[in-house]
């Protein structure tokens, strides 16, 4: 244990580091997006219930110091049938002054970082970023409310604390996502929904259980509301910072109609009218007043069109203007029709906590990648970062027209090639990659230099317009965040 734990800290010590910091605050980003697990060690101890393979109520008490901690919920039953067992999951604990540390040095470069609870106890979504994955989520089928309660009470006091007794890191504050995707891809397995069968459901129909999935989508607001609650009984919190209630469609038995396959997040760049969109705006606003949506509660819907089953289009485009024309199809319908969909009128606080710069899942079949397939009938004086750029600046305008908050995917893929050109938004904002590559092609020293003397006449007519942080800003238009995961 003690091996695997000083594994995790090197790696969280030397993935994110105060330089880290001076180049996003040059890039003139002010914001930046901290994912959390639920596993963090404050100054007392807690605890955690959870439940045993055989259904046993039991806890996991999370001390002082880091420490690796069982998980409450010990792993999917699916695969404990016939007496098989296999080591529960594990986490690797965060002590609360590492992030006091990580909001002291975001403080001295002009920098405000959310707080994201991306991780829960037994995992709160079916997907890889669960803590559990590729097992069943287990954090709703016992005890939700009871641990959601605990780990947020603990949060929202340390940071309302913080107000007193460092007011630096308080100012480095920007405020809290309460939970990350809430019960994605609930809605696929709901019988009323698509009614796909569970993962390994055999298993649960041998040993007589009901899948993950029968939680409903009410009990699911409920929940989520208790952080609502408990963030406005903090005057510090509530008068100064900001609460980003993030809730996906996919957790909705109605964002697959029964018919749907399962392409997540499809249905969130329709365009459709009312259906699930419009009783998450329902939900909202039964639970929290017009003056708080103005001043500190932000709802929060991500937006990718890579899972859209239309996405193949993008290998045939011919032109900029069918490329524009699948833009405005697939991704600027959720950013215009987002307001009237939720009815919150501006200047009510929205925000899209995730998005990115990509045309496909499968990077390889993405036209933004730069390591994609080139559309074959595509003019070749049009590259990929053309492509790419011209997206993003479509959903920043389509998204600024709204005003509505946008916080990019990440900041920085440090190791993964294929991701780097539409997924990292260093690589994005970084003249670098346009002045060395085409695609897998070096380019030629006519066309470095033809690259280098736009980039920097570019840079220089920006400059005579005004300080450098405003010359990334000019040239994309919206301002960024970003998510970093030294701490996840």
């Amino acid at each position: 244990r003690e091996r695997v734990l000083d594994l995790f800290w090197r790696h969280r010590r030397s993935y994110v580091s105060p330089i880290d910091f001076a180049r996003i605050r040059a890039l003139g980003l002010k914001k930046i997006r901290l994912p959390l697990t639920w596993c963090i060690n404050y100054d007392k101890p807690y605890s955690i219930r959870g439940k045993s393979f055989d259904g046993k109520d039991q806890h996991a008490t999370i001390g002082t110091t880091p420490s690796l901690v069982d998980d409450p919920f010990e792993n999917d039953p699916a695969f404990n049938p016939k007496g098989m067992r296999i080591p529960c999951d594990k986490w690797a604990s965060i002590p609360i002054k590492v992030v006091e540390e990580v909001l002291e040095v975001a403080a001295d470069f002009g920098i405000q970082v959310l707080l994201d609870l991306h991780a829960f106890p037994g995992g709160s979504s079916a997907g890889t970023f669960n803590g559990v994955w590729p097992l069943n989520p287990r954090f709703w089928t016992a005890h939700f409310t009871e641990n959601f309660t605990t780990i947020i009470v603990q949060l929202l006091d340390w940071m309302e604390g913080l107000s007193r007794k460092n007011p630096k890191a308080f100012a480095g504050l920007y405020g809290l996502s309460p939970m990350n995707e809430p019960a994605h891809m609930r809605g696929l397995y709901d019988k009323s929904g698509a009614a796909v069968p569970v993962p390994y459901q055999m298993a649960y129909d041998e040993l007589g259980l009901k899948g993950w999935a029968n939680i409903s989508t009410t009990h699911i607001l409920q929940t989520l509301a208790i952080s609502v609650d408990e963030f406005r009984k903090r005057p510090a919190l509530e008068q100064q910072k900001m609460l980003l209630m993030n809730v996906i469609e996919t957790a909705f038995a109605g964002t697959f109609g029964g018919k749907e396959d399962a392409s997540a997040f499809a249905a969130s760049q329709k365009g459709e009218v009312g259906s699930v969109t419009g009783a998450i705006g329902t939900w909202w606003k039964e639970i929290t007043m017009e003056s708080e949506r103005k001043r500190w509660a932000v709802l929060d819907l991500h937006n990718y069109i890579a899972w859209n089953p239309d996405v193949k289009g993008f290998e045939d485009i011919v032109t900029m203007e069918d490329y524009r024309r699948l833009l405005n199809e697939m991704s600027v319908p959720f950013f215009q029709q987002l307001r009237s969909r939720l009815e919150m009128p501006q200047p009510q606080l929205l925000a899209c906590s995730e998005y990115s710069a990509s045309t496909n899942q499968d990077t390889l079949l993405s036209v933004t990648s730069g390591v994609g397939r080139r559309p074959m009938n595509l003019p070749r004086e049009i590259s990929w970062q053309h492509l790419r750029d011209d997206f993003l600046r479509c959903q920043h305008r389509a998204a600024r027209d709204q005003k509505i908050d946008m916080w990019f995917w990440t900041y920085h893929i440090r190791k993964n090639r294929n991701y780097q050109g539409e997924w990292s938004l260093q690589h994005v904002l970084s003249p670098w990659p346009r002045l060395r590559f085409g695609g897998f092609e070096l380019l030629s020293l006519g066309s470095c230099l033809g690259h280098l003397t736009y980039t920097c006449g570019w840079l220089l007519l920006h400059w005579l317009r005004g300080p450098w942080s405003f010359v990334w800003l000019s040239r994309f238009g919206f301002r960024f965040g970003f998510k970093i995961s030294c701490l996840s």
